[in-house]
């Protein structure tokens, strides 16, 4: 048998000793429910598949979501004594850490972790918490600067918090700072539900609002049609931290990707399943960022998007 064939058994004999052996759990905590970001969870899956766990076969997963995660909520999860918990977005985070300090947590897409006291630095996590990370130097000033290459008579931007979200607390002093440096004002819309974002919308409309700024947010992406919506007919150029707002009628994305970071996630699940700890796997930071544009939208608000703009886009939506 040769070198290669032999790796290709032994590849194939770890799989089937991982099926063979047990069952394993994982508790899935977030604020939206899977279906509402189906490319994001399936990206895990695949990535999980990919590595020998079969849904129905060697693997469960037990999904909890609520628009603001709680510990109780957190803890029906641990009550099932999962293998390890995957958690999205910092108020799930919060929630799994209240309600265990020995059952694994890998969180997803977190701005802040060592600030909101998650891990102990991004190198040595140091607990039961590791995973992947929003944490960027400038990712604000960068989407504040595409927006204005845009449309340079820019002089003020709205910008959409969820107050709900501890990393708004994070991401917000970034585009402070930019807004600042690059001598434009900013006016901050909190929004956490249907009502507040439809009157945000009429707000930033009486007011003569001119661009609209969302931070990232599960809740921001679940409502990313209707932003979407409310933005073209208030007349509004929008950028966004996740293509999916792009996807789904957004104008501009500039950040991280979230489907790449929930494959990461699959990975770090697949490496403490098999035995690491979270203390000892470093929190995973952002290293590419994709600029996603829509040039439907684009048109649709009489907007030319400048060709070196589209030279650097990552994906142009048409």
């Amino acid at each position: 048998m040769t070198t290669s064939a032999c790796i290709a058994a032994l590849a194939l004999g770890s799989r089937a000793g991982l099926g063979q052996n047990r069952t394993f759990r994982i508790g899935y905590l977030a604020s939206l429910a899977p279906e509402s970001t189906p490319d994001l969870i399936g990206s895990f899956r695949q990535e999980l598949k990919a590595r020998g766990y079969m849904e129905g076969q060697n693997l469960e997963i037990d999904y909890r979501w609520s628009a603001l995660p709680s510990p109780a909520l957190a803890d029906e999860l641990i009550q099932l004594r999962p293998d390890v918990v995957v958690a999205w977005a910092t108020p799930a985070v919060t929630a799994a850490k209240q309600a265990t300090t020995t059952v694994p947590i890998v969180m997803v897409g977190v701005s802040d972790p060592v600030a909101t006291g998650f891990v102990a630095s991004l190198s040595r996590p140091g607990g039961n918490i590791t995973g992947t990370t929003n944490l960027a130097r400038d990712l604000g000033g960068k989407t504040l600067e595409l927006l204005i290459e845009l449309v340079p008579t820019l002089t003020s931007i709205n910008v959409l918090r969820n107050p709900r979200n501890p990393a708004s607390t994070f991401q917000f002093p970034d585009i402070e700072a930019a807004a600042l440096a690059l001598k434009r004002k900013i006016a901050v819309l909190d929004v956490s539900n249907d009502t507040e974002l439809e009157q945000a919308f009429a707000r930033m409309r009486r007011e003569g609002a001119q661009a609209v700024l969302a931070l990232a947010d599960p809740y921001l992406i679940e409502q990313r049609s209707r932003i979407a919506r409310l933005a073209k007919d208030a007349r509004l150029p929008s950028i966004f931290s996740r293509r999916e707002n792009v996807e789904g009628g957004g104008l501009l994305a500039y950040g991280p990707s979230l489907r790449a970071q929930f494959r990461e996630t699959a990975v770090y699940v697949d490496r403490i399943l098999k035995g690491e700890k979270p203390a000892e796997l470093p929190v995973q930071q952002p290293t590419t960022f994709e600029l996603v544009i829509n040039v439907t939208t684009a048109r649709a608000l009489g907007l030319r998007i400048p060709p070196t703009l589209l030279e650097r886009a990552d994906e142009v939506i048409e």
